[in-house]
């Protein structure tokens, strides 16, 4: 199953893809590095995607990149502050990336899941 729906409007910009088996959750990267960032600013310890994301390692260079730790980077994803984003027009939708990424993960936690930067 592909789910592209947090990338339509944003074809031609970079994508970032979390992918396992046949699925596959495609995001517009403008809202992947905005929920990364708002993670850092909740002072998260930077382990994970956030040392990944911080270090600009990881899917930047090694695309596509294993998430080792799925029940990890849930945790780190509930930390998620709505209330810290800025950008108005980005709130209802960054909510609901979130909450699709958590699932997604979640629903293939039993799988290899990568994240693919393109």
């Amino acid at each position: 199953m592909i789910d592209n729906r947090f990338y339509e409007g944003f074809e031609g910009e970079t994508e970032i893809s979390f992918v396992a088996n046949d699925n596959r959750l495609i995001i517009w990267n403008g809202y992947f590095e905005t929920i990364l960032n708002i993670l850092l600013d909740c002072k998260l310890e930077k382990q994970g995607i956030l040392k990944e994301y911080f270090n600009i390692e990881g899917w930047y260079d090694d695309s596509p990149w294993l998430v080792d730790d799925a029940p990890f980077t849930i945790s780190q994803l509930k930390n998620f502050d709505i209330t810290k984003v800025r950008q108005i027009s980005m709130k209802d939708d960054l909510e609901k990336v979130v909450k699709t990424i958590i699932s997604f993960l979640e629903d293939n936690a039993s799988s290899k899941i990568y994240i693919e930067y393109e």
